[in-house]
């Protein structure tokens, strides 16, 4: 609407480039907090085992607790860190309360790479592009999921889309050498949270030497060595043998879980349950290899050769769960934009009729998994409250507590290893399944590791020093028949919690 022959302020910000994928993002934004609005906020939406080892181990850092140096952790230090300056609020605060505030953080990153995703593909190849990416992430089931969880994979997509956004600026002179610069921290951050993000470090130097810019790969990817020296430099000084351990040799070593069958790791990775998102990414997959010999076909080099290397690790790794998908999603919603851009392309050289027909078909293909997504955000967790609320009655602030699912500890207001003295136990799991890596024989299965003695030796002394401990499903599976029986002589059970005898 025209007012004084000028635009009114809402019009203005309609018509700005970015407002259709801001626009999308605002609708992730929605979609990933709608879980959180039910009787019992963010805590009634099911949390993750993983959520309790990544928030403690960045609460613990304000307590002067690291990883690797006082407990074992498998994972690289960035999301400890990241996440520290608000973890930290846990010493003045409710622990539960301020998991609830990082909680409610998430979805913001899960918005924010839902524009980044449009508008990656829309500065190259169009609006309509732009925002079936920006929709195939917004609600992209795996990672909605994960983006309303203290889990690796938000902030690996975030990280590594920001990277993308910066790589494929044009720039010239100074402005090219900050332009590599800020791609290389941006690398060295993406794989300081998780290790797999090195093949987002591959797939850069190749999508910009490929291109013949092989001195600005060097100095990206040399970028990245040095800010990676900066994040890992003070842990390796201060633990460099378990930090090795927990993040190569247990890594390498460590006994399969998870979907083991390959067929069906592929299954899942292409999304068994969402066909369309798939069969449009795979286009844009052929479409990128096909134009990848251009000299200025980085974006294309550049998911393309990610899609492919991430596919290879997840189907060689020693583990691999539905929520590691999250991280495959930038990747799909680009690929998904490059496909439709090509089919809309094609459709209007032929007639607008078909051009119409074909625009509204990708567009519900890209909306294809809303119904999955939305399913997925009414699950409900009512059990963590009661199990919480069993830890408060029963276990002294200043008692010490062990339990093999952190979050329970969290729920209640408790952090493991706070009061100073009590046992670290912060990834029970990963602790646990350390001693099958130094077993003589190697296990089939995570299981058949915990029915070892190998498993069991590493977690008793820990449970020796404690006051109360929480087993139920978690801890009866990790420990073996001989093991429950040795709590029993210890400890007696009521109701949830098991307390020491006198």
């Amino acid at each position: 609407m025209l007012v004084g022959d000028r635009l009114t302020p809402v019009t203005t910000v309609l018509r700005h480039p970015w407002a259709p994928v801001l626009l999308v993002g605002v609708g992730a934004w929605l979609l990933r907090v709608a879980a959180f609005f039910n009787r019992n906020g963010t805590l009634g939406y099911p949390v993750d085992f993983d959520e309790g080892v990544y928030f403690s181990a960045s609460a613990l850092l304000s307590h002067g607790v690291l990883p690797y140096r006082d407990y074992f952790f498998v994972h690289p230090p960035g999301i400890a860190v990241l996440w520290a300056p608000v973890a930290a609020l846990a010493r003045v605060l409710d622990v539960d309360s301020v998991f609830s505030a990082v909680r409610w953080c998430i979805p913001v990153l899960g918005a924010l790479s839902t524009v980044l995703c449009g508008r990656i593909v829309q500065e190259r190849w169009g609006t309509r592009a732009g925002v079936v990416a920006a929709l195939v992430y917004a609600v992209h089931p795996e990672a909605s999921t994960a983006e309303r969880g203290v889990l690796l994979e938000p902030m690996l997509n975030l990280t590594c889309l920001a990277m993308a956004w910066v790589a494929l600026r044009p720039a010239k002179g100074r402005a090219a050498w900050r332009r590599d610069v800020a791609t290389g921290v941006l690398l060295a951050t993406a794989c300081a949270v998780k290790l797999t993000a090195g093949v987002w470090v591959l797939a850069t130097a190749w999508a910009l030497g490929g291109g013949g810019e092989w001195r600005r790969a060097l100095r990206t990817v040399g970028t990245a060595a040095v800010a990676g020296l900066v994040w890992m430099g003070p842990f390796v000084l201060l633990s460099a043998e378990p930090l090795v351990e927990g993040l190569l040799r247990f890594q390498m070593l460590r006994p399969p879980d998870g979907v083991l069958e390959p067929a069906s790791r592929l299954r899942l990775m292409l999304g068994e349950s969402h066909w369309g998102i798939s069969v449009l990414s795979l286009l844009g997959l052929v479409v990128a290899l096909a134009r990848s010999r251009r000299r200025d076909a980085v974006a294309e080099r550049l998911f393309s050769t990610a899609w492919l290397l991430t596919v290879a690790v997840f189907m060689s790794s020693k583990s691999f769960y539905n929520h590691y998908n999250a991280s495959l999603a930038p990747i799909t919603a680009v690929l998904c934009g490059m496909g439709a851009a090509w089919v809309l392309s094609w459709a209007e050289a032929r007639s607008r009729r078909f051009a119409v027909a074909l625009t509204v078909a990708v567009g519900l293909t890209a909306f294809s998994t809303l119904p999955e997504a939305i399913n997925w955000a009414k699950q409900r967790d009512r059990g963590l409250l009661a199990i919480a609320g069993a830890i408060r009655a029963a276990v002294p602030p200043e008692s010490a507590l062990c339990a093999f699912e952190p979050a329970w500890a969290i729920a209640a207001g408790r952090l493991p290893g706070v009061p100073k003295g009590s046992p670290l136990l912060v990834d029970p799991y990963g602790f646990m399944l350390h001693g099958a890596v130094g077993a003589p024989e190697r296990f089939a299965t995570a299981a058949a590791a915990f029915e070892d003695e190998s498993t069991q030796h590493t977690v008793k002394p820990l449970l020796e020093r404690c006051d109360s401990l929480v087993l139920l499903g978690r801890g009866e599976w990790q420990l073996s028949a001989a093991s429950e029986r040795w709590v029993g002589e210890r400890f007696t059970r009521e109701g949830d919690v098991w307390k020491r005898r006198p």
